[in-house]
């Protein structure tokens, strides 16, 4: 087969992976239709899935309104591999294991303070606890992606304010533990920002995800697709300067949002006016419930910050959804309503804030996507 001829063909492959992913239960007339390739292509390439155990047949389906034959349905076959997503935070680990229909097979949260020296360890530990369960699996692990709390270009960790890991080269150092494992890296907010889009029951053509951990970083969504700037530097708005010539920041500036609106400056600005000093944002949300004063305070001037920091963004994309993923939201429920009510009075302006959709885990699952995603793309050369 010459060239031109084989990328034509794992274009097709990969077109008809991804369309099957994105819509399960469609039959071979249908994904001739949606891709606008003629029926005799479409059904030599879902024979070779098939036979590859990368496509089933799940039964047919209604036929139509001339009669004939009911259409045999079809869906990626989950028991071809699975996809793993690892958020590695500052003080925690997090991942998910799913297969390649993105059902749940297993997910774990723990603390664990991570740098340089351990975060290797941790991974490939976490990769052997999951070994029983994708051992199984045709294609085994197809890939896992680690969410990294800062900015990622090329697959390399370019820049990590709050822990040591751009001091090493991540992926080099696992392959050489893990060898048949494909590693990805992504920041965090980015991959966010993928989960939310992916799986989004409504069109999400403009958006941003907001993450308030240890810093402030953002996904965008321009035009359907995960923005990224030059180097990766997009996103990055924990260090717009939010208040001219304050707070030193690790970045090198002063005043940025981050040192106002993320959680360990939300924590710390209370336990600076406060005898009762608290370590958790659940403690804070709990004082502020019962009307503690300083808690009442700090959340107050919080909402402000965030209410100003949001709008800023607004102005700048447009997005027709700002997403706010804060553990804050998880014990302050009207804690959204509050901003958006300040950004009205403040701003006079509209704009849609949204919570977190996929239960805290919406990294993870923008990077079970790259992974599935990836591996579409790498099995035309496998065939």
């Amino acid at each position: 087969m010459d060239n031109n001829k084989f990328n034509i063909r794992k274009f097709n492959i990969v077109q008809i992976l991804t369309l099957l992913f994105k819509k399960p239960n469609i039959s071979r007339i249908d994904i001739s239709k949606l891709i606008n390739l003629n029926k005799a292509s479409v059904s030599e390439i879902i024979a070779l899935l098939i036979e590859k155990n990368l496509v089933s047949e799940i039964g047919t389906g209604v036929s139509g309104t001339s009669g004939g034959r009911k259409p045999i349905l079809l869906k990626i076959n989950e028991k071809a591999g699975c996809s793993l997503g690892i958020d590695l935070g500052i003080d925690y680990v997090s991942f998910l294991l799913t297969d390649l229909n993105k059902n749940v097979l297993f997910y774990d949260y723990y603390e664990e303070i991570i740098n340089k020296n351990n975060v290797v360890e941790i991974i490939v530990k976490v990769i052997t606890s999951l070994e029983s369960i994708f051992k199984d699996y045709e294609y085994g692990l197809i890939g896992a992606t680690l969410a990294v709390h800062g900015r990622v270009f090329n697959n390399k960790i370019q820049f990590t304010p709050y822990y040591d890991l751009d001091e090493i080269d991540l992926i080099k150092q696992l392959s050489s533990f893990i060898l048949d494992v494909n590693f990805y890296l992504e920041n965090e907010s980015n991959l966010a920002a993928i989960g939310e889009f992916e799986n989004s029951i409504n069109p999400l053509n403009n958006a941003v995800v907001i993450n308030i951990h240890s810093g402030i970083g953002s996904g965008i969504i321009i035009n359907g697709k995960l923005y990224t700037g030059f180097e990766g530097r997009a996103g990055e708005i924990g260090h717009i300067v939010l208040i001219p010539n304050g707070k030193d920041c690790p970045c090198g500036n002063k005043g940025c949002f981050e040192q106002y609106c993320s959680i360990p400056a939300l924590l710390d600005d209370f336990n600076s006016k406060s005898d009762l000093k608290i370590r958790t944002i659940k403690e804070l949300c709990d004082l502020y419930n019962s009307n503690n004063k300083n808690a009442i305070d700090s959340l107050t001037k919080n909402i402000e910050f965030m209410s100003i920091g949001i709008s800023n963004i607004f102005n700048l994309f447009a997005a027709d959804n700002i997403f706010i993923h804060s553990e804050i939201t998880n014990y302050m429920p009207d804690y959204l309503k509050l901003i958006n009510n300040k950004i009205d009075t403040i701003f006079s302006k509209s704009i849609t804030i949204l919570p977190n959709k996929l239960d805290s885990k919406s990294n993870l699952y923008g990077g079970i996507n790259k992974c599935i995603y990836n591996f579409f793309n790498e099995i035309p050369d496998k065939l």
